[in-house]
This record gives C-alpha cells, sequence and structure tokens, in this order.
C-alpha cells in the first residue's frame, strides 16, 4: 500500500468518525405549561434519587449537576432509544471519550412528562449497581428551573423563569463549562476560584492541586491549612480513575459560598478540577435559574460561620484491573495504624474471595463491626489488616 492510499484513508477515517458526531441538544419538550411540580426525592450516601417513570416502570434516576447531558447506561433497555450519533463526553477526573447520545422514552417527573430528552449510554460506574440512570444539567439547559430541597427531601421543577426570584438567600452567578454549573468561591483568605457545583460528588469540597499549589506560591496562607500529604488517588469517574499523585489533606476555617461562610471543612486535593458537592445540601436548599444564570442557596443556619467539621478522607478505595485497591490512605488517620498501605489489592474479606470492584463497592459493611481483610502489596506479600467501619 502506498504511503499516498494510507493518507487517504486515514483522513476518511477521520472524516466518517467526525461526521457521526452530533452537537450538545437540551430542547425537549414538556407535557405541560406554567406549571410548577413537586416531586419527592431520597437522600443517602450524600447523594440525591429521583424517582422516573418511563413506559409504567419506576427507574431510580441519579440527580448530577456534574454532568452536562443525562445518561443510561450500556445494556439497560434504556440504551435502546433512538440513535442520534456521538458526543465527547467528559468525567470527573478529566478524562474524555466518544460515547453515542440516544433520545430516551417520554420521561414522567412528577405530574410532568419530557420528551425527546437526550441522554449519552456510558458504561455503568463500578459500584453504579444501585441506579439506572442520571439526570443531568440539561434539565435546567433546557429552561426549567429546579431547586433540590433536601432538608424537605423534595425537588421543585418548574417552568416559570420566576417563580425563585423573590426568595431568600444567597443569590450567585453560574458560568457553563461543558454545559454544567461553576460558581466563584473563596477556599481561603486571598485566593478566589471557579469551581463545579457537582452533586454527583459526595464531598463538601475538593482542590484542584495545582491550583492549590500555585496559591501556596503566591504566599498566600494555604500551606498552613494542610494537615498532611500522601501519595495517590482517589476520584473516580465514568471513564477512569485520576492519576496518582501528591494530595493534600486540608482543613479550611472560612470557605465562602456566595456570601456565605462555612468553617473547619476538611477536604483534599484532587488531579481533577475542583469542585463543591452535594455534602452542601446538608446545609440548605440549591436552586438554579437558567433565565438570570444564577444560582440560589438558602441555608438551614442564618448564624455565620456554619460548623461543618466533616471527617476527613481517611482512606480511598479505587478499581484496578478490575480489581478492589486502596488508592489513597492518610498517614495520620485510623486506616493506616490499622496496616492499609496505597497500592494494596483488596483480596478477602473475613475468608471470603472479593472478585471484583463492583462486589467490593456492594459488600454489606455493618458500621463499628471488625473486618479481618486479606491484601496484596506491589511486592506480592499478603498479609491481613484488622478493620472497623466507623460511624
Amino acid at each position: 500500500m502506498t504511503r499516498k492510499v494510507l493518507l487517504i484513508l486515514l483522513l476518511s477515517v477521520v472524516l466518517n468518525a467526525t461526521a457521526q458526531l452530533t452537537r450538545y441538544q437540551a430542547n425537549f419538550s414538556l407535557s405541560a405549561m406554567n406549571f410548577a411540580d413537586t416531586i419527592a426525592i431520597e437522600w443517602s450516601g450524600d447523594q440525591v434519587y429521583v424517582p422516573v417513570d418511563i413506559g409504567g416502570r419506576n427507574y431510580r434516576f441519579l440527580l448530577d449537576t456534574g454532568a452536562g447531558q443525562s445518561v443510561v447506561f450500556r445494556g439497560s433497555p434504556l440504551a435502546s432509544g433512538s440513535p442520534c450519533g456521538n458526543i465527547i463526553a467528559h468525567d470527573a477526573t478529566g478524562r474524555s471519550d466518544t460515547v453515542p447520545v440516544v433520545v430516551l422514552p417520554p420521561l414522567h417527573l412528577g405530574a410532568v412528562t419530557i420528551s425527546g430528552c437526550r441522554a449519552t449510554v456510558q458504561q455503568r460506574a463500578a459500584g453504579g449497581s444501585a441506579i439506572e440512570g442520571i439526570l443531568g444539567f440539561d434539565l435546567v439547559n433546557g429552561g426549567l428551573a429546579m431547586k433540590i430541597d433536601v432538608p424537605a427531601r423534595q425537588l421543585i421543577l418548574t417552568d416559570r423563569a420566576k417563580l425563585f426570584n423573590d426568595e431568600p438567600g444567597v443569590w450567585m452567578k453560574y458560568w457553563l463549562n461543558y454545559h454544567v454549573p461553576y460558581i466563584d468561591i473563596s477556599p481561603f483568605s486571598g485566593h478566589k476560584e471557579r469551581v463545579l457545583f457537582d452533586t454527583g460528588s459526595r464531598q463538601f469540597f475538593a482542590m484542584n492541586k495545582a491550583n492549590f499549589d500555585h496559591s501556596t506560591q503566591r504566599r498566600t496562607r494555604a500551606d498552613c491549612f494542610v494537615e498532611g500529604r500522601s501519595y495517590g488517588s482517589h476520584a473516580m469517574g465514568h471513564l477512569g480513575v485520576e492519576p496518582a499523585g501528591e494530595v493534600a489533606f486540608l482543613q479550611l476555617d472560612a470557605l465562602t459560598v456566595g456570601s456565605y461562610v462555612f468553617s473547619q471543612v476538611h477536604s483534599i486535593t484532587t488531579q481533577g478540577g475542583s469542585h463543591l458537592g452535594a455534602m452542601l445540601l446538608r446545609y440548605g436548599a440549591v436552586a438554579f435559574v437558567p433565565a438570570r444564570r444564577s444560582m440560589l442557596f438558602q441555608p438551614s443556619i442564618a448564624q455565620q460561620p456554619c460548623v461543618v467539621d466533616n471527617r476527613q478522607v481517611e482512606i480511598s478505595f479505587i478499581e484496578e484491573n478490575g480489581k478492589p485497591a486502596v488508592g489513597l490512605v492518610w498517614e495520620q488517620g485510623i486506616p493506616y495504624r490499622q496496616g492499609f498501605r496505597q497500592g494494596d489489592i483488596i483480596e478477602q474479606i473475613d475468608g471470603r474471595n472479593v472478585n471484583g470492584f463492583a462486589q467490593f463497592r456492594s459488600w454489606a459493611f455493618q458500621r463499628g463491626r471488625e473486618y479481618i481483610f486479606t491484601v496484596r502489596d506491589a511486592q506480592g506479600h499478603r498479609r491481613q489488616v484488622r478493620w472497623v467501619r466507623l460511624p
């Protein structure tokens, strides 16, 4: 084969792949106009779950503002919707991939039916068996105002652009990047940052490591918030695990969201983007008003600063070649003292084989009970570690 023919074939492949790409769209239609509907939600493990009726069957969807488009999983009946090309998807670790897009059958959310909603078809994340799909920020980008009220266990959806305008709280602008909302915060004095508000993350706040290092180099007070440092990775997205690197464990004394101040916030750095997670919803309702490109935070506690005092991340388990592994362990934490080390592969728990990461994530651990882990380190040596899951 001549070089010229090879180049023509390669160009043809590239052009065909490009032709299959579709543009991001959030132009669904609604069964009602001038409506405001209240939907009961489930709050479990610092995640918001919404009941979605499709074809007379009830599905459990994760509400994830960090997803620009709704998501269904490969192998699910929902993935057989009408295909409409491919799109480049991004996950929480900064990875990207080209994935299919389908038009879903009509979704019934409360009393409202949404027709023409698009969803990406992605591999189910390890340990994601508890959900059957993801509702993304395309609901808001398509024009719906939305209030997530975890204290009241309800989601309010409305097409009334001004419904929330006169409500009290802390208003702030949001900006879209990859179709998801970013807001301006200050994690400590002298540093401001635009971060993703991501209800798909269970953390309160995680800060990009490069941004943290830059703040330290500028001689802000960033270094005084460091509780410890370690090496590893903890963030997992649909497309993989974040690259390993140095991780700083932080305690922030004044994290400001809009004009509202939180204190004693334990946090860590990440190789991915900085973000506020769903734990923020413990402290008040959050509303998005697309007509104003604004986000409203309605704190449950008026007094400031609001003390968070959340538990520091002491250990994180990740997937490595299909197996559960210790991705990160804090050297000042209890799991480290019990014997866990970064890179350990979990082979057995109480003498029972652990066959994969999904099985490990679904293990019915009981708080306060001791478990005996059989782990294998990077050199192939096996040892046992006694671990008690704390409340």
